[in-house]
Formats: structure tokens, C-alpha cells, sequence
């Protein structure tokens, strides 16, 4: 592989997990990261490293996905539960937050982050994510 093929491969696994979960949003970031950088890990320690790289973050940033979802649940239930109780008195105290904003502001930082490593590894520099749990190694 011609070190312009492993700019080009390390700056497709860096932008899969973007183009992933705009086709498959419950789990396309990971999937479509996963299947391009076990095509080509083989074939380059650089896409190896930057896939790893890529498929770590994104098992991250879907984990804080689910985190948010399932605090979201929790704080729901209990401004539901409160919201009887004042209910009962005759009260009512709307909110208007929403942890489902969350969710957006992650996406727009995996964004931000996965054009960062992108133009990185085009460059043909080595790029590793400011936070990123190190699952596959």
C-alpha cells in the first residue's frame, strides 16, 4: 500500500464514524468504522493504528449516548414523580430542559473531532482522540 493509500484509508476510518451515523443512527458510527478499518488493518500499521484510533472513539462516543439516554430516563421519571406530588396540590412547575439537547451536542463534538483526525491523517500524522476509552487494542 503506497503511503498515499494509507493517508487516504486512515482519513476514511476517521470520517466512517460521521458518515455511519447519518445511515444508521443507532449503531452506524461504530459498524461502518469497524468494516473499513478490518479491510485494511492488515495492510497498513497506520490504518491500523488510526482505526483503532477511530473505532475506540466511537465506542465511546456511543457509550456517552447511552449514559445520557439512560440519566435522561432516571431525571425524567423523578420530574414526573415530583410533578404528580405538586400535582396533587395543585401545582405545576414545567421544565425546559430536555437531556435529549445532549444527544446533539455529543454528535456535534464527534464531528468536530472525527474532521479534526480526518485532516490529520491526511496529513499523514498520527491522530489520537483527547478522550477515548482504549477497548480495542
Amino acid at each position: 500500500m503506497t503511503q498515499r493509500d494509507e493517508r487516504n484509508w486512515g482519513t476514511f476510518v476517521h470520517l466512517g464514524g460521521i458518515v455511519g451515523s447519518v445511515i444508521y443512527n443507532a449503531a452506524g458510527n461504530i459498524i461502518l468504522v469497524l468494516i473499513l478499518w478490518l479491510i485494511k488493518r492488515d495492510q497498513s500499521k497506520f490504518v491500523d493504528d488510526q482505526g483503532k484510533e477511530a473505532i475506540n472513539f466511537q465506542i465511546t462516543i456511543s457509550l456517552l449516548g447511552v449514559l445520557i439516554s439512560v440519566l435522561g430516563g432516571i431525571f425524567d421519571g423523578l420530574w414526573s414523580l415530583g410533578n404528580l406530588i405538586l400535582q396533587a396540590r395543585g401545582d405545576m412547575f414545567h421544565s425546559g430542559w430536555s437531556w435529549y439537547k445532549l444527544h446533539g451536542i455529543l454528535w456535534v463534538v464527534n464531528v468536530i473531532f472525527s474532521i479534526i483526525a480526518a485532516v490529520k491523517a491526511n496529513e499523514g500524522v498520527s491522530y489520537k482522540y483527547p478522550f477515548s476509552l482504549r477497548l480495542v487494542k
